[in-house]
């Protein structure tokens, strides 16, 4: 299967893909548990199980890869790529990318963070990412689903380690502890995520030179989101121009980009940032 990517996958190859990336898991944990050793931190003690501990763990991870920064080479020069575990090679990942050991950083804790929500919401199970929207982020990928929803473990916690290697106000402990507290809800069926399924955050349309992004119409109710969103995004790397000309509706000039990182970038700054 090599690196192709998610959204490329037939039915096989995405089922192929849930195997590969499930028996990762163990290994991961295993890192991870000798990465907190190698740095003076008890792994019974950070790794103990309860949802509580999601909060010093995650800071800790954050702390590292503000410290690492960005990989030296480009995604298609950086030699580290066949260690990394296959949902980041299976992903869109763009450049400049966190280095190897903050991707592996990444991979254990989406291991432990396994852990948490299986105990925490028993009937869920893993499977390959279904939805009506065929390049919907969850599409192909590996993900733990309970009742209607579906979370692919690595997408938030990613989005995390490219704040911090990029120095952009990285996701606090508190932050990720409260994302894994509204996963455990909408996985019993409660909560917004629950409730939103079927109507996405944010679409998005390639246009000549532009891409014509949509938000959810309930997003510009909340009183200067949207003006943070667009004074983030043209604050990104290769963004050359932002414009709004209506509540929820956005043209991005964004050459690097295509229309899935930019709808994922786009979603996952929304799960961080909508209120609660």
């Amino acid at each position: 299967m090599g690196d192709l990517l998610y959204e490329l996958m037939d039915a096989r190859q995405a089922a192929d893909a849930l195997d590969a990336y499930l028996a990762e898991r163990t290994g991961g944990l295993r890192r991870l548990s000798g990465t907190l050793t190698g740095a003076g931190l008890d792994p019974e003690e950070m790794l103990e199980g309860s949802v509580y501990s999601i909060s010093p763990l995650w800071a800790w991870i954050s702390a590292r890869a503000i410290e690492l920064g960005t990989a030296p080479t480009s995604l298609t020069e950086d030699p580290t790529r066949p260690t990394w575990p296959s949902w980041a090679r299976h992903g869109r990942l763009v450049d400049p990318h966190p280095p190897a050991e903050t991707i592996l950083l990444v991979d254990g804790f989406v291991s432990y963070l396994g852990q948490i929500l299986r105990t925490a919401v028993p009937e869920a199970t893993w499977g390959v990412g279904e939805h009506l929207i065929g390049d919907h982020p969850l599409h192909n990928r590996p993900v733990l689903a309970a009742g209607h929803h579906q979370i692919f473990l690595p997408a938030f916690p990613l989005y995390g380690a490219y704040q911090s290697a990029h120095g952009r106000s990285p996701l606090s402990g508190t932050e990720m502890l409260d994302h894994t507290r509204r996963t455990i809800d909408a996985l019993h069926g409660l909560g917004p995520e629950a409730t939103d399924l079927q109507e996405p955050m944010v679409t998005v349309v390639a246009e000549v030179d532009c891409f014509d992004v949509g938000l959810r119409e309930d997003i510009a109710a909340h009183p200067g989101l949207v003006e943070q969103l667009i004074a983030e995004l043209a604050d990104r790397d290769g963004v050359v121009a932002v414009h709004r000309y209506g509540p929820t509706a956005l043209t991005v000039d964004f050459p690097d980009w295509d229309e899935l990182q930019l709808k994922l970038w786009c979603t996952l700054w929304l799960e961080r940032h909508l209120p609660r």
